[in-house]
């Protein structure tokens, strides 16, 4: 497959990352922009306080589809791609990456998006399922234990990188999958600094839990 194929492949997984479900969905059936609602932030959990649960879980898998997808069809159909960056940089990763950043950044919101939790553990299902459990499982137990999605969010992206390097053991050191473990680091300190503001209310005790306040 020639570069400038792999190139398009990216940009597309980008601009389907950067479709906001939570924003254009919240605006069509309740005719309200999400960015001025709740806690403003573009994603599922926020949406739910509008149009409720059922369509925060519809949401929620929108955007899991959206780095699912590409990082799927880069691994499974995209895959032979001839440049030397390859064997580097996998063109499923780059995909995912994309979409992930079309989440948090959309180019025409401004690059205000979501945090990115939902399309990073799609990404994440298509590579690696036992990291994907591993991280769902942290999330699960959070949440029941504290009732707060943030929280629950941040800790499965603690428990990533751990995850996935317990899976993949000395393999996670060589390559491709070190640039994937690296590529995982690097989604868990977005997502951390994505929620900085969950956090400082975190320390503060103000945080609010599932039905209420922010995300």
């Amino acid at each position: 497959m020639s570069t400038p194929v792999a190139v398009s492949a990216i940009l597309a997984s980008y601009v389907l990352g950067s479709v906001s479900f939570a924003s254009l969905l919240v605006r069509v059936v309740d005719g309200v922009d999400l960015r001025t609602v709740g806690s403003g932030n573009l994603g599922a959990t926020n949406a739910g306080r509008i149009l409720g649960p059922r369509w925060a879980i519809g949401i929620y898998l929108l955007d899991f589809l959206k780095g699912f997808a590409p990082t799927l069809i880069g691994r499974e159909v995209l895959a032979q791609w001839d440049a030397p960056i390859a064997q580097y940089l996998p063109l499923a990763m780059l995909m995912g990456a994309a979409a992930f950043i079309g989440h948090c950044f959309p180019f025409y919101l401004g690059f205000k998006g979501g945090k990115g939790v939902a399309t990073a553990s799609g990404v994440i299902l298509a590579v690696s399922w036992p990291a994907f459990a591993a991280s769902m499982i942290a999330f699960g137990v959070t949440l029941l234990a504290c009732r707060m999605v943030s929280l629950g969010s941040i800790a499965a992206a603690i428990v990533l990188p751990v995850a996935y390097l317990s899976a993949e053991r000395r393999a996670a050191l060589e390559l491709p999958q070190l640039s994937w473990l690296s590529f995982f680091l690097v989604i868990t300190v977005l997502v951390i600094v994505r929620h900085r503001a969950n956090i400082r209310r975190i320390v503060e005790g103000s945080e609010s839990k599932i039905g209420r306040g922010h995300a």
